[in-house]
């Protein structure tokens, strides 16, 4: 019993590692969260913070999400409580926000010039930079399957070498 508990215990856990993406454009503020198992963060609590100050704090909804108007510089971190000792930082740098600011200030200039293909090529820009964000959470999340299995190998190792030294009792 207590060598099924000790392999099912990790597995518990991976399901809970937290993940969060989040954006800040327009002075609009994204957030979103779940668990390794793909559950939402529902009515998690988050704050955000600029240099050690909370500057704000909310809640996400039943979705593990937050969208709504929000009014500060960055750069800034969000913070978000998945509870049980599990939590997530981001950071919100504000460099993506003026390469697209200047960006779609050229953008608008030659707003009446731009064919197909230029709008193509700005929304596959677009689509790359979420992409490379995605494929990083991907990979985070992959490394911490790797820990919990290293962490279960050395679990059953130490059970195993306390087994070959302990005598059984004799009755």
């Amino acid at each position: 019993m207590k060598i099924l508990l000790a392999i099912l215990t990790p597995l518990f856990l991976l399901a809970h590692s937290l993940s969060v993406t989040a954006s800040y454009e327009d002075k609009e503020l994204f957030i979103e969260s779940f668990f390794g198992d793909g559950n939402p963060c529902k009515e998690c609590p988050f704050e955000v913070k600029k240099d050690e100050k909370k500057i704000f704090e909310s809640k996400l909804d039943s979705q593990g999400a937050f969208e709504n108007s929000f009014d500060a510089k960055p750069p800034f971190d969000i913070h978000i409580d998945g509870g049980m000792g599990h939590w997530a930082d981001v950071k919100i740098d504000g460099t993506e926000m003026a390469e697209e600011s200047e960006t779609m200030n050229r953008d608008n200039a030659t707003m009446n010039s731009i064919d197909e293909t230029k709008i193509r090529q700005i929304i596959r820009s677009e689509l790359n930079k979420q992409n490379s964000k995605i494929e990083v959470m991907i990979e985070k999340n992959k490394s911490n399957l790797e820990k919990m299995l290293v962490g279960l190998g050395y679990i059953l190792g130490i059970f195993g070498l306390w087994q070959l030294f302990v005598k059984p009792k004799k009755k």
